[in-house]
């Protein structure tokens, strides 16, 4: 491995961490244990609610638009990104891959107002949704989820899916259009995350 006598460049660099008391200073809720990652984009933090030990990393843009809540031990990885305006919770556990897009609301396009935000809103026709993503769930790479789809406890998303529709619990996903794949075991995940946060609660 080839040594080095000066710190690399910032792009070089591992990423920084925001202090959680500086997270907690903006943030409409902050649990304890959480790391944020400098250069992520949180826009409207105080209608942003973030669990205990859950992770924003760099690169990830929120828009809160009506409010996100992010549970305990949740993950939004790098290039990840909530928008739409709408409203959006993901559950205990659960992760979002890099570049997995949450949009809670759309323009209108069947109805007659004109679309983007350069028009004013009295002359568009925006629909602003609810996502909600249940506990255990997992979103991989580059997929794609449209206003008002809940995903069931547990429920996995193949890398690049599009999902426009509710989603079983503990089912696994796949394909374009989407379909059921699987079953996911759910017992044995729920007893380790289980231990984990009595294993917390003990501690803390």
């Amino acid at each position: 491995m080839k040594e080095t006598l000066e710190p690399p460049p910032p792009e070089f660099a591992t990423g920084r961490t925001l202090p959680e008391a500086e997270v907690r200073r903006w943030l409409g809720a902050c649990g304890v244990g959480v790391k944020v990652y400098a250069g992520c984009r949180l826009i409207h933090a105080e209608r942003i609610h973030l669990g205990d030990y859950s992770q924003i990393d760099e690169g990830v843009w929120i828009f809160a638009g009506e409010g996100v809540v992010i549970g305990r031990h949740a993950h939004l990885a790098f290039g990840s990104s909530i928008s739409g305006g709408g409203s959006c919770r993901i559950g205990d556990f659960a992760g979002l891959g890099c570049g997995v897009r949450l949009i809670s609301g759309t323009d209108l396009i069947d109805q007659d107002g004109l679309t983007n935000p350069t028009v004013p809103s009295e002359r568009r026709t925006v629909r602003r949704g609810r996502i909600e993503i249940g506990a255990h769930a997992v979103i991989f790479t580059s997929a794609v989820v449209l206003p008002d789809v809940h995903i069931g406890e547990g429920a996995v998303v193949s890398a690049g899916a599009v999902v426009h529709h509710d989603l079983n619990a503990w089912g696994i996903y796949a394909g374009n259009p989407l379909v059921q794949v699987g079953v996911r075991a759910s017992d044995e995940v729920r007893r380790k995350a289980a231990e984990l946060l009595a294993t917390e609660k003990a501690d803390g």
